[in-house]
């Protein structure tokens, strides 16, 4: 088992740079990128546990099935998932596959948070004795270049994490992966599709308030990197289908009139009362979606594991 670490150190001006830039801009934003410590980790597995939560109990029977049908083609490749986050989905996808055929296999899981990467790789690592895990802390959009590429290689992103991207950014991140893709690489791509907008706002509303406190975590995060001194109690959750955009908006309202210092700068931050901190973006997606983001990666779609109601999908697709 090997771990590699290409993320920049906490606090780094990169990352410094990133979070200013955010807060600086208008409307204020934070990089969902941030959401990842330890603590934000677990509470998005929290999350993917949740009634309101549909996604995982739709992806996951979808990933079992999928595995089936592809296992005999994973001999001799990588599997890189790339936001791997904790292991359980790929757990699953595993499972389906013969264990003299996981014996010819490599595991990539690619993440930002090193403590995701660690527990995931040693928890796999116990299961699959057998297969080789090489994990890579690195920030896919930024070091696809690190990711090895001497045999065939699956590329994984569930979970529809495509759709925390701006849509110029999904199109830039499938630019870049078709041109690292060689000819025998595939991609399975998750991706929530566009359903009762209901269904989706109870999803990114949940009545335990989980996904509330890992909105609000981002801001301790920030405090970490920044040294900056916000309070998250200060501010409320609101999340919200955005129809123009087709995407449910994540933001963080501000409560009250607020001065947030920045240690080292000779600026300081106002936040004034109802003001708005944006967080992340969920996009869903159609059918003309999905040919859209494979012509931007040159890619081809091979085929399309979806549920009954066509509520999300898995999209295999090939070098063109």
């Amino acid at each position: 088992m090997i771990i590699e670490d290409f993320m920049p150190p906490t606090g780094e001006s990169s990352v410094r740079d990133r979070l200013l830039a955010g807060l600086r801009s208008y409307p204020k934003m934070i990089p969902s990128m941030f959401f990842y410590d330890h603590r934000g980790s677990e509470l998005f597995e929290h999350i993917t546990g949740l009634e309101e939560y549909y996604p995982p109990k739709i992806e996951i029977p979808l990933l079992a099935s999928t595995a089936r049908k592809l296992r005999h083609e994973l001999k001799d490749c990588d599997i890189v998932e790339l936001g791997s986050g904790d292991c359980s989905k790929i757990s699953v996808f595993l499972d389906e596959v013969p264990e003299d055929i996981r014996a010819t296999m490599a595991y990539y899981p690619v993440d930002v948070c090193k403590e995701a990467i660690e527990k995931s790789a040693c928890n796999l690592h116990v299961k699959y004795p057998e297969m080789e895990i090489h994990g890579i802390t690195a920030d896919f959009l930024e070091h696809m270049e690190k990711i090895p590429g001497d045999r065939k290689r699956f590329f994984c992103f569930f979970g529809s994490t495509i759709g925390n991207l701006s849509e110029a950014k999904a199109m830039e991140f499938m630019g870049n992966l078709g041109e690292v893709m060689n000819d025998e690489d595939r991609l399975i791509l998750g991706m929530d599709m566009v359903k009762d907008i209901d269904v989706i706002e109870r999803a990114y509303n949940d009545s335990q308030g989980v996904t509330a406190e890992f909105n609000k975590n981002i801001l301790n995060v920030t405090n970490d990197n920044l040294g900056t001194n916000f309070d998250p109690d200060d501010f409320e959750h609101v999340a919200f289908f955005n129809r123009e955009y087709s995407r449910i908006e994540m933001h963080l309202r501000a409560k009250r009139d607020m001065e947030i210092t920045v240690p080292g700068l000779n600026e300081k931050m106002i936040i004034v009362k109802d003001e708005m901190i944006h967080t992340e973006n969920s996009h869903k997606y159609t059918a003309k979606d999905i040919e859209k983001l494979a012509d931007a990666a040159g890619l081809d779609v091979e085929e399309v594991f979806t549920d009954d109601r066509k509520w999300f999908s898995l999209v295999e697709m090939v070098k063109r």
